[in-house]
């Protein structure tokens, strides 16, 4: 008896804590995408220190010479290093390099990083900002997480509360 006891509060608590989390953002958590926020939720303002620029729209139309079909070219070409990264001053940038990046350049004394500028060139069409914009107030994630529903077009969770939010934010993206 007892261990049916022990099964069914076991199930009870992981049936109430496993739930997904609702969805469906407030009208004021909307207003922020295009505002504080880019349409599909990312932060808008650079980086307090300058080393991340501020999201500005991102690239909106293909680089002169660029025809459909056609290897997608450098779109900043005249972009030159700012500096590089190798054994003689990897101690200087070790705070913003991973554990691997830091071992590739201790271990093979010829490996370097060149830095260029920070962009953030990312940009979808109007019609997938609209539409996030609309389905921000309807995307859910079906029962246990393993769906979403009320969303069709757009990033479904611009500005996601949970780990499965994020990963559908991924499978759904605009391609």
């Amino acid at each position: 008896m007892m261990s049916i006891t022990r099964t069914l509060v076991l199930a009870v608590t992981l049936g109430v804590t496993m739930t997904a989390p609702a969805g469906e953002l407030s009208p004021e958590a909307i207003a922020r995408l295009g505002a504080d926020l880019t349409p599909v939720g990312a932060e808008r303002a650079g980086s307090p220190d300058g080393t991340i620029p501020a999201w500005e729209g991102g690239i909106t139309a293909p680089p002169a010479g660029y025809a459909p079909g056609m290897h997608h070219p450098d779109p900043f070409p005249d972009d030159a290093v700012l500096f590089t990264i190798d054994q003689t001053n990897v101690d200087q940038h070790r705070e913003r390099l991973t554990a691997g990046q830091q071992a590739l350049i201790e271990t093979y004394q010829n490996f370097y990083m060149n830095v260029y500028p920070t962009r953030r060139s990312a940009s979808m069409p109007r019609r997938i900002y609209e539409a996030t914009r609309r389905v921000a107030a309807t995307a859910r994630l079906s029962d246990g997480g393993n769906g979403v529903t009320g969303a069709t077009v757009g990033i479904p969770f611009p500005i996601p509360e949970s780990g499965l939010e994020v990963i559908w934010n991924h499978l759904l993206r605009y391609r």
